[in-house]
C-alpha cells in the first residue's frame, strides 16, 4: 500500500494510518526545482564575502554558491590531472521533455584506467536551519527513513557502457552507495535500484528500536552521483543529464502520538545547538577555502590586466 504524503520544513513526522509497514513514493530532488527552492532559503545575499566586524573573519554565503551552476565534478586520484580536472563539470541545461536539468560533463583518462566521478554540489546539503528544522526535505534530504525499498534516477544516456551510482548519507554520517545500472542506451531512461534485502514481510524482518531524541530522526541526504568508467571503455569527454531522483521508503515514526505531545526541541533546543556549534565548524572551514579562492581569483585578474596592459602599450609603439 502506498500513500503520498507532503513534508514542510517543520514537520518531523510523518502520519500513517494503517500498517507501520506502508511504503512512501517521494522525490529526493528535482533538478528542475532545485534552484529555485535554493534561493526560497535566502532573502540575501546572492554573491559571497567574508566580514570581520569584531576581528573574527567569517563567511557569508551567498545563493549563487549553492546553485547547479557551481556544483562540482571531482575525479578519483589517479585519472585527476590537471587538464582532466578543468574539462569537467557542471551546469544547468534545459530539456525540452523535463525543463531545467543537472547537465555534466566529465573528462576521464584517455589511457585504460578504472575512472570514477563524483558528482556533487558544491558544499555538502543543508540538512537543518539554523532553528533545527529541515532545511531541504525533498531538495536533497528524505527526512524519517527506517529502510529503503527502491531509488531511481531519471538520466540521459549516450550508448557508454559506464556505470551509474548514488551515494546517500544518513543521521551517523555513514555513506551508503547504491548501483542503479549502466548508461549503454540513448536517451533518457529511469535507471532503478532495487533493494534485494527489502521485504514486506513483517515476520522477516530484524526488528530493533532506533534512540531518538536528541538524535536525529532517521534521514538520508544526497551526498553524490558516482559515474564509473571501466578501464577498457573509452576515455576522454563524457555527457550525461540528469532530471531527478525518487525514493520508496518504509518511515521510521509511524504513530505521532508518541512523539507530538511534548515538543522536545522547543523545550531543550539540543539539535538546534548541535546544528549551530556544527554550522560555526563549517563556517570556519568556509571561511578559509573563500579567502583563498578570493585571493587567486584576484592574482588572476591582475594577470590579465598586466597582459592587456602590455599588449596596448606594445600596440602604441
Amino acid at each position: 500500500m502506498k500513500r503520498k504524503i507532503s513534508f514542510t520544513a517543520t514537520v518531523l513526522i510523518v502520519l500513517f494510518f494503517g500498517s507501520a509497514n506502508s511504503i512512501i513514493t517521494r522525490t529526493l530532488i528535482d533538478f528542475s526545482k532545485y534552484d529555485e527552492n535554493i534561493k526560497s532559503q535566502f532573502s540575501e545575499p546572492a554573491e559571497s564575502y567574508i566580514t570581520n566586524v569584531d576581528g573574527s573573519p567569517k563567511v557569508v554565503i551567498g545563493y549563487k554558491d549553492y546553485l547547479l551552476e557551481s556544483w562540482k565534478v571531482e575525479l578519483n586520484e589517479s585519472s585527476g590531472d590537471i587538464n582532466n580536472k578543468i574539462l569537467s563539470y557542471c551546469k544547468p541545461v534545459s530539456s525540452q521533455r523535463f525543463g531545467t536539468t543537472l547537465g555534466v560533463r566529465v573528462h576521464f583518462p584517455k589511457w585504460n584506467n578504472n575512472s570514477y566521478a563524483l558528482i556533487k554540489p558544491p558544499f555538502p546539503v543543508k540538512i537543518y536551519d539554523t532553528n533545527g528544522q529541515y532545511a531541504n526535505a525533498e531538495n536533497g534530504v528524505m527526512p524519517n527513513v527506517a529502510e529503503i525499498k527502491s531509488i531511481a534516477v531519471w538520466v540521459n544516456g549516450k550508448n557508454y557502457r559506464f556505470g551509474l551510482a548514488v551515494r546517500l548519507k544518513d543521521r551517523m554520517e555513514n555513506i551508503h552507495e547504491y548501483f542503479l545500472g549502466w548508461l549503454y542506451f540513448d536517451g533518457w531512461r529511469k535507471l532503478v535500484f532495487n533493494n534485494p534485502n527489502f521485504t514486506e514481510s513483517i515476520t522477516s524482518k530484524v526488528l530493533k528500536r532506533e534512540p531518538l531524541y536528541p538524535y536525529d530522526v532517521p534521514y538520508m541526504v544526497l551526498d553524490s552521483i558516482v559515474i564509473y568508467r571501466p578501464s577498457a571503455e573509452l576515455g576522454g569527454d563524457f555527457v550525461t543529464y540528469i532530471k531527478s531522483m525518487e525514493m520508496e521508503y518504509t518511515p521510521y515514526i509511524v504513530d505521532p502520538a508518541t512523539t507530538q505531545d511534548i515538543k522536545d526541541e522547543e523545550v531543550w533546543g539540543i539539535i538546534t545547538k548541535k546544528t549551530r556549534t556544527r554550522q560555526n565548524f563549517e563556517d570556519q572551514r568556509l571561511t578559509e577555502d573563500l579567502y583563498l579562492y578570493q585571493q587567486e581569483k584576484y592574482r588572476m585578474q591582475m594577470g590579465r590586466d598586466d597582459a592587456v596592459t602590455s599588449t596596448n602599450a606594445g600596440g602604441k609603439k
